[in-house]
């Protein structure tokens, strides 16, 4: 047995939080205290904390709204849930005693054994997410996208390959798989890897890693409870998965080597639900912004509001990295999981306008804090003893990247569908929800397709597909005030098809650039979206 069940990474003694609350000092309404939303109404009393369920932003009153200023995401008091997004958020126990409302609260920090041992291990960025990680008895590699596209070719590799990473990738002992996202759990990458091979994720409800690694004919597969920790055949070598703090399949890798200790969110939101191990060697994360198909892909926003929703993005995510950075308090902090580019020709509006950070940002960010950036611009292999680094390094690479239209063409030129595979799809979908979703099919440029439109009811108790066209703006007029919500999809076809014919998530068209979206109500249809990226894919 390659992997054991070593203990339960809480078992700590856990940190209570008394909150007291004086029922006298409520208003009728809402009431904002330090970490709490306290809702009245007569005599019923709801509590919510004040951590937007995104990404760990804090929730405060804007314009007589409560809202998370690093997204825009609004919530609702009175209902419990998000205004522009299907989600409920969960209330908060407590305890009512002599005109005070208790609110208690448990934390339990995550931590790891560490034997205090100071031994050799490397650290070499391949790409974007990918990691190999060597010690004196074991290596691993993290998330490999390599070669080829993700999301459905909007995104391709910033950097070259590696020149062996064929043969180091296959060597390895184990891959660990944060999420089912195809710049983490890429196809084109994983068809060169020996078919043996141990991957490590987390045991998402969905199976939405163990369903993909099955279809690419990999057997070895490890899913991994968020509240347990493991070690890899007796060595020094402790690991756990922690769960992304929001409602999507994401994770980050935890693990520890005799006195070195390592932490990455990857691209997760509020990693753990903001509970960190303190002290870490080595912080790794996001730091980029611009992974979203929102809001340049939106057609319910002008290009002056997108402009500024982009730079708050970029803003918000800046103040995310230096929070988890003065949480963690690491030695070295790596930026990672950000470098990627819209290089395809037909992306042109998408490579000019998606403003990220860059690693000079991050640098300035960090440079008050008593850290050292690990900047893969200037060296991107690193070699540590215990929690100090040796020696840092650059690693050979390929001369020539990938020529995107060239790897489109060959990847798409067979996947031709037909109407009756469109219908089955989406009637096998078992997908059930008061919403319509209008599909144009568009050529490259967002140009529509003749007599390539339909629509799918998913109201009814089975789909309802109706191939007919369609003119959005008069159903946008004669609709505006229905009960069903209304979803208009404009995709390019030849990505479209692509991801029907190989069932691969629906996130891969918005994320990856593919589409134009509207909506009415301007909500996020979370239910359609998480079932047709996570649940429906095989």
């Amino acid at each position: 047995m390659n992997f054991t069940l070593s203990g339960k990474l809480f078992d700590g003694e856990p940190i209570i939080k008394d909150v007291s609350l004086l029922i006298d000092d409520l208003e009728e309404g809402v009431n904002l205290r330090q970490d709490f939303i306290i809702y009245k109404s007569d005599d019923n009393i709801d509590i919510y904390n004040r951590i937007c369920d995104h990404n760990g932003g804090r929730l405060c009153i804007h314009n007589e709204k409560i809202v998370c200023p690093l997204h825009g995401w609004e919530f609702d008091p009175a209902s419990g849930g998000y205004q522009n997004i299907q989600l409920v958020k969960e209330k908060e126990d407590f305890t009512i005693s002599e005109g005070n409302i208790h609110v208690n609260k448990q934390i339990n920090l995550p931590k790891l054994p560490n034997s205090k041992v100071n031994k050799e291990l490397s650290i070499e960025f391949f790409s974007h997410a990918c990691l190999l990680i060597k010690g004196e008895d074991f290596s691993f590699a993290t998330d490999p996208w390599i070669e080829g596209f993700a999301f459905a070719s909007g995104w391709w590799l910033k950097h070259k390959a590696p020149l062996d990473w064929v043969e180091k990738l296959n060597n390895v002992d184990f891959i660990y798989i944060s999420h089912s996202h195809p710049d983490h759990l890429n196809e084109f990458t994983l068809r060169s890897v020996r078919k043996d091979m141990n991957f490590v994720f987390p045991d998402f409800e969905s199976k939405s890693v163990e369903k993909f690694l099955l279809r690419l004919g990999f057997k070895n597969l490890n899913p991994f409870n968020f509240d347990s920790y493991y070690n890899f055949k007796k060595t020094d070598l402790y690991f756990s998965i922690l769960k992304s703090g929001d409602f999507r399949d994401d994770s980050g890798f935890y693990f520890t080597y005799g006195d070195f200790s390592f932490l990455s969110s990857v691209d997760s939101n509020d990693l753990n639900f903001g509970r960190f191990p303190e002290n870490v060697t080595v912080f790794a994360s996001s730091f980029a912004a611009g992974a979203s198909g929102y809001p340049l892909c939106f057609d319910n926003e002008d290009q002056n509001s997108k402009d500024k929703i982009l730079l708050r993005n970029k803003a918000a995510m800046k103040a995310i990295v230096l929070n988890n950075v003065k949480k963690i308090k690491p030695k070295y902090f790596l930026p990672y999981a950000g470098f990627f580019i819209e290089s395809a020709k037909r992306d042109k509006y998408i490579l000019q306008n998606n403003i990220k950070n860059t690693l000079t940002d991050i640098d300035s960010l960090t440079k008050n804090e008593s850290l050292e950036l690990l900047n893969i611009d200037n060296f991107d292999s690193f070699k540590f003893l215990g929690n100090q680094l040796l020696n840092k390094d650059i690693i050979p690479r390929e001369l020539f990247s990938e020529e995107p239209e060239v790897f489109i063409n060959d990847s798409y030129n067979d996947s031709a569908i037909d109407s009756g595979f469109i219908h089955s799809f989406f009637m096998n979908s078992k997908f059930h929800d008061n919403l319509k979703v209008f599909f144009e099919l568009t050529d490259g440029d967002f140009k529509k397709i003749p007599n390539f439109s339909f629509t799918v009811d998913f109201s009814s108790t089975s789909p309802v597909v109706a191939f007919e066209e369609f003119d959005w703006s008069v159903v946008k007029t004669l609709n505006n005030s229905v009960a069903i919500r209304h979803l208009r999809i404009q995709v390019r076809k030849d990505s479209f098809y692509w991801v029907l014919k190989n069932n691969m998530p629906f996130e891969d068209l918005s994320i990856g650039f593919q589409c134009k979206i509207d909506r009415f109500p301007d909500i996020y249809n979370v239910n359609f979206w998480n079932h047709f990226s996570n649940t429906y894919i095989a």
